[in-house]
């Protein structure tokens, strides 16, 4: 089944009138809609992308067949109202995390609708890509490993981690992308140990650890790759750090594969740095889904019980973080195969010495 389909079905096993999807990274999986500002209905069959004139043009030529545009005037509640009317509709299901409060209180205030707010219904389809949305994020992954091996050579001692990061979302653009998928982190030394450390005015220093977290979007797909680099030799403690996260992390890509339980990721690699005494140090999940937003379905934390499965797309990022001395982080974008995991972001895990 193609994406339309899958999500007839499962509105359909609903047993609701309708579904209406206000995220715009659902809405544009399902139409191929790119613009900012559109809401969706789904009802039985039909597909309706309602949009306002500023978007009547672009919805029109982007949109998947089987989907009809509807250009809306202002109130959107009265628009709506007519079609709910026009489509004897009454039971309608919203996307309860992502509906504002605004428009929720709008479409319960509609004397005839009976509001049914649900979680996760278009997400939990988006977890198994499809054929061109592997491409896709392949071709991220291809344009953020090749920026980040072009910005290498720039990085020496008394350079500003801000400046680093420019250059290297410079060569994103240069090489295809379209925009960066995070605000991208460069944080080196102590500064390391801010697990979401943005690149600051602080200049590297030779010998101490620089943790690189970056990615792109690419035709909406988004990478997502951590690098730990250092200019010399770090210090032999250093070093031996990151030798524990290396290994972690391969111990995590190698068990991907399709069966596995988010949480059995986790704790596989949580287990083997708590073995070597850093257990405390290692402060959030293994990883996430990646696709169409950079954090996703699937979650890879000990609480998830979701099952790996073939055409996931997931992240394995395991990290030790010591306040005010150092940071380590190695992540892949990783894609679940029948019995392994094919790493998307090919980059070299030892660690880089410029």
């Amino acid at each position: 089944m193609n994406r339309i389909e899958k999500v007839i079905k499962r509105i359909n096993e609903l047993n609701l009138d309708a579904f209406f999807v206000t995220e715009t990274s659902n809405i544009r999986y399902i139409t191929n809609f790119t613009g900012e500002d559109a809401f969706l209905l789904i009802k039985g069959e039909k597909i309706y992308l309602i949009v306002d004139s500023r978007f009547t043009t672009q919805a029109n030529e982007e949109v998947f067949k089987g989907v009809t545009v509807l250009e809306y005037k202002p109130p959107l509640t009265e628009f709506l109202e007519k079609l709910f009317v026009k489509e004897k509709i009454h039971w309608l299901g919203v996307e309860k995390n992502r509906i504002t409060a605004d428009l929720y209180l709008s479409l319960s205030g509609i004397p005839f609708i009976k509001v049914a707010p649900l979680n996760g219904i278009i997400e939990n389809l988006r977890m198994v890509k499809d054929a061109e949305e592997l491409e896709t994020i392949r071709r991220a992954c291809e344009i953020s490993s090749k920026s980040f091996e072009e910005t290498l050579p720039f990085i020496k001692e008394g350079v500003s981690e801000k400046d680093i990061a420019s250059e290297l979302e410079y060569r994103f653009r240069k090489n295809g992308a379209e925009k960066t998928s995070f605000d991208t982190i460069v944080a080196s030394g102590w500064r390391g140990a801010l697990p979401h450390g943005l690149a600051s005015d602080k200049k590297v220093k030779a010998h101490e650890l620089i943790v690189m977290d970056f990615g792109v979007f690419y035709k909406g797909y988004a990478s997502d790759t951590t690098r730990t680099v250092s200019i010399g030799e770090p210090a032999k403690e250093d070093f031996r750090i990151y030798e524990i996260v290396r290994e972690a992390q391969k111990l995590g890509r190698d068990f991907v594969k399709q069966g596995v339980i988010c949480a059995e990721l986790d704790k596989k690699v949580r287990d083997y740095i708590d073995s070597k005494g850093y257990g405390k140090y290692f402060i959030h999940g293994l990883g996430h889904g990646v696709g169409l937003e950079i954090h996703e379905l699937p979650f890879v934390n000990g609480r998830s019980d979701i099952e790996l499965k073939e055409g996931m797309i997931i992240t394995v990022e395991p990290g030790i973080y010591l306040k005010d001395r150092l940071g380590v982080r190695i992540e892949d974008t990783i894609l679940v195969r029948k019995n392994s995991g094919e790493v998307l972001t090919k980059l070299p895990h030892e660690l880089i010495k410029l």
